[in-house]
Order: C-alpha cells, then sequence, then structure tokens
C-alpha cells in the first residue's frame, strides 16, 4: 500500500466462520457504509483480503483476513459540524456536553462529519476558540447509541489530569440502563473479567479467565420493574468498552435495544425494539475534580424525551 493509505479496520474470518461475499461481510461489519460504497471503496483497492486486491464478489472463507484502508487526508481532517450541542457547562479547561444518541463520539469507520468531534471543531470555529482541543481531546467515551454527560478537555493539561481520573477512581459515574426482565437479585455488583471476542473482534464477553482481558466492575440497582423490563441504575467502578451492556447481558438482564447482546428469550418483542430504535443507556451523572482548581465538579441530567416516552 502506498503512504498516502492508513490501515483503518482489521478482520479475521474464524475457523468455522460462515462462507459469504466480502461486500456482504463488509456491510455487516461496517453498517454506518452503504453496499454501494462499500463496493467503490473494493473497487479502489483500499479493501485487501489476505493482502491481496479483492472483488466484491469473493467469497471469503475461514482464515482470510480482510483489511479495510482510509486515506490519511479523511482521517487527518476534522469536518466542522453545525450541530445545536446541549452544552452543560464549559470554561477555559473544559467543555461538558449532553450527548444525543446516534452519535459517535469522533469519526471512524466511515462516519466522518457528524460525530460530536466534528460539533465541537464547529462549535470552537464560531466561538473563536482555535487554541482548543478537538482531535486528541477524549478522555470518556460513550458508545453511538449512548445518551448523556460527557466531558471533553480543552487544553493539555486538562486531558492529562482528567485522564488520571478516568484511569483511576477519583470519578462517579451513573448510568441509568433499561434492561429485559428483572434482575435477581435487585441490586448487587458484577465482577468480571472482559475482553473481546475471538471469533468476533466487534463484540466483548465475559470471561472467567484474567489472561483473556481486563477486570470490570459493575454495581447496579433496581429502581423500578414494569411488565417486560426495568429500569437499572448502573455505577462504574471501572471503565471497559460496553461494560455496561456486557454485565447486564451476563446476568441475563441485556439491555431494550441492543441487538449485539440481546438474548433469544427477548428478541420476540419487536414492537419495542423497533419503536426505541438503539440501546437504552443514558450517562446520567458525572463528577469529577477540576483540573485546575480541584473544586468537585458535579452533574446529572434527567431521561431523554425518547427513553422518557418509553418508561413514562
Amino acid at each position: 500500500m502506498s503512504s498516502s493509505k492508513h490501515l483503518h479496520a482489521s478482520f479475521d474470518i474464524p475457523e468455522g466462520g460462515q462462507t459469504m461475499r466480502l461486500d456482504h461481510f463488509l456491510s455487516i461489519k461496517l453498517p454506518n457504509k452503504s453496499r454501494n460504497v462499500i463496493q467503490k471503496h473494493i473497487k479502489s483497492q483500499m479493501v485487501l483480503v489476505n493482502d491481496k486486491k479483492s472483488k466484491s464478489s469473493y467469497q471469503l472463507k475461514p482464515f482470510d483476513k480482510v483489511e479495510w484502508f482510509e486515506s490519511f487526508r479523511k482521517l487527518e481532517e476534522l469536518i466542522p459540524y453545525d450541530y445545536d450541542l446541549d452544552i452543560l457547562e464549559e470554561n477555559e479547561s473544559f467543555i461538558v456536553v449532553n450527548k444525543p444518541a446516534n452519535m459517535s463520539m469522533h469519526p471512524g469507520l466511515g462516519v466522518y462529519k457528524e460525530t460530536l468531534q466534528n460539533a465541537l471543531q464547529h462549535h470552537y470555529n464560531v466561538t473563536n476558540q482555535t487554541e482548543a482541543l478537538v482531535k486528541d481531546c477524549l478522555v470518556q467515551r460513550l458508545d453511538k447509541d449512548t445518551s448523556g454527560i460527557v466531558v471533553i478537555p480543552k487544553t493539555i493539561q486538562a486531558r492529562e489530569h482528567l485522564g488520571d481520573q478516568f484511569k483511576g477512581k477519583s470519578t462517579k459515574r451513573i448510568y441509568h440502563a433499561i434492561v429485559w426482565g428483572t434482575p435477581d437479585p435487585l441490586e448487587g455488583t458484577i465482577k468480571k473479567f472482559i475482553g473481546r471476542n475471538p471469533m468476533d473482534e466487534m463484540s466483548i464477553e465475559v470471561s472467567e479467565d484474567e489472561a483473556f482481558g481486563k477486570m470490570a466492575i459493575t454495581n447496579y440497582k433496581t429502581i423500578k420493574s414494569y411488565k417486560d423490563f426495568s429500569v437499572v441504575e448502573c455505577e462504574l467502578e471501572t471503565g471497559r468498552t460496553h461494560q455496561i451492556r456486557v454485565h447486564m447481558q451476563y446476568i441475563g438482564h441485556p439491555l431494550v435495544g441492543d441487538k449485539r447482546y440481546e438474548k433469544m428469550q427477548y428478541t420476540g418483542n419487536s414492537q419495542l425494539q423497533n419503536t426505541i430504535g438503539r440501546h437504552c443507556l443514558h450517562a446520567r451523572l458525572l463528577h469529577f475534580d477540576h483540573p485546575v482548581t480541584l473544586e468537585r465538579m458535579m452533574y446529572e441530567i434527567g431521561w431523554p424525551e425518547d427513553l422518557n416516552e418509553l418508561i413514562k
């Protein structure tokens, strides 16, 4: 590959994996990209199979390696996105935002514009904050479908200070989730190793083997139960990828709307799944120390409209 291209995603076909066309496989792995865009990407030799150019019609087989490349231009440019951010607080050190559902934190995997970082770029442009960090500013991440509070540092000092807080245990993070069924017991602590599924690198799973992943700790408490689902409060002691989603699935109560970590006994309620259109997780509360004054900063917000409609 030329130096103008950069490896952006890699997928290994597992032993016993299902045979399918290359373009169909990529449409599953990259749901934000249309089949037409994927086929053009393959044709332009930005997709390699086993280090060789391929065709959309190629039938993948076990042990094949698929690599998706992007141009450095696309990766390096941050296109301003004119979006009306719900800003909870902003000062010289950081900005606290109520992130909506269906917005990625940063560009990647075919999404280059309508992300939180792009929206921040626009906000800083129109407010003449040319020195504010944008590209390397993330110390906290929410999944695309997760709504709620996120803090973004605006200086290197703030990034380092806040980053240390999130790596340690000085932040307080509480999420509200709507899960299938009623947890039994109603409250407890889930303490399990989690890591990437070796058969599907896009998914996370629980393991008893500490060599498999990293320890993840979630304290949960059932707030209210309904006929088919419950509202659960989750407080994180660690911040692993998909932690709450994986832990709630592990105890048999996956998030409503979570297609990646759903359980078979709940998939029949398609009307509710289709109504909500995303997994039901909301970052409700965030506490951290101000990176300059060390004052304790505390933020809390209520349910977004879509989830509130579900439980009212």
